[in-house]
């Protein structure tokens, strides 16, 4: 019980990678109506992500594991709704691929961030919220309800890239005070 008590967080955000094969599959079964058995497991998959922040901070078993994989796992998941529902035709490359790049970029300088800056990564609350507005825009699309999907989408990309940009920000700022901090006196 204590073992699962110390990585329940982490057992969450492995059920949202291990739930990807499934999103693909059913949606690839349904496409392009709607495919509603993909949208009852992409509303699971993103309460497992609520889930897993809860568990960590509530059960006092937030660990350096998790707070490295739950934000790659995040990518990964939007990254292959993103791609599937590009691939069958739901969404254009061009609205799917400045956020596909958003994400490329996160990751490709979350590592060297964190060595150069000694900080793991932290979301922002307006990226969750961003996360939250899209799997919503996700969801309509799933469900075929493209006009709501749209809407949701605008909403989606513009916080998307923002936050983008937010954490641009701040690991340019985080990088000058630790490269002040090393600075001979």
């Amino acid at each position: 019980m204590t073992w699962l008590r110390h990585n329940l967080a982490n057992v969450f955000t492995l059920f949202r990678l291990c739930s990807l094969p499934f999103i693909v599959w059913t949606y690839g079964l349904y496409a392009p109506g709607p495919a509603w058995p993909t949208a009852i497991i992409v509303l699971v998959a993103a309460l497992s992500d609520v889930a897993d922040g809860y568990a960590a901070r509530h059960l006092h078993a937030v660990s350096r594991f998790g707070q490295w994989v739950d934000p790659l796992v995040d990518r990964v998941f939007y990254f292959t709704i993103l791609a599937t529902l590009w691939y069958y035709d739901t969404l254009p490359w061009y609205a799917v691929l400045p956020l596909l790049l958003r994400d490329a970029l996160l990751l490709l300088f979350a590592v060297p961030f964190s060595r150069r800056t000694g900080e793991d990564p932290r979301p922002s609350r307006l990226g969750k919220y961003s996360n939250l507005v899209l799997v919503c825009a996700l969801q309509w699309f799933i469900i075929d309800l493209r006009a709501l999907g749209w809407a949701f989408y605008v909403a989606a990309a513009t916080l998307y890239l923002v936050t983008g940009l937010q954490y641009a920000y701040h690991g340019v700022i985080s990088a000058r005070k630790n490269r002040g901090a090393q600075a001979p006196s």
